[in-house]
């Protein structure tokens, strides 16, 4: 997923669908930051994550913001 920003839906096993915020890449482009505004506690709500991992709960949409 390539965006500026991007709204990306994402979904888990034990949660309800929700939507993250990508904000950017990491320098190397090995991941993405993100912005959770459920998330539990700050590391959570403002995250870095591989695209790998990330992938894992990507639900296959989202929405540019660029």
């Amino acid at each position: 997923m390539t965006c500026a920003l991007c709204s990306a839906p994402v979904h888990t096993q034990f949660a309800t669908p929700e939507l993250v915020l990508v904000t950017g890449q990491t320098a190397d482009g090995s991941g993405l930051h993100f912005h959770n505004p459920s998330g539990t506690d700050a590391g959570t709500r403002a995250a870095v994550l591989p695209v790998a991992e990330f992938e894992r709960f990507f639900a296959g949409r989202g929405v540019s913001l660029a």
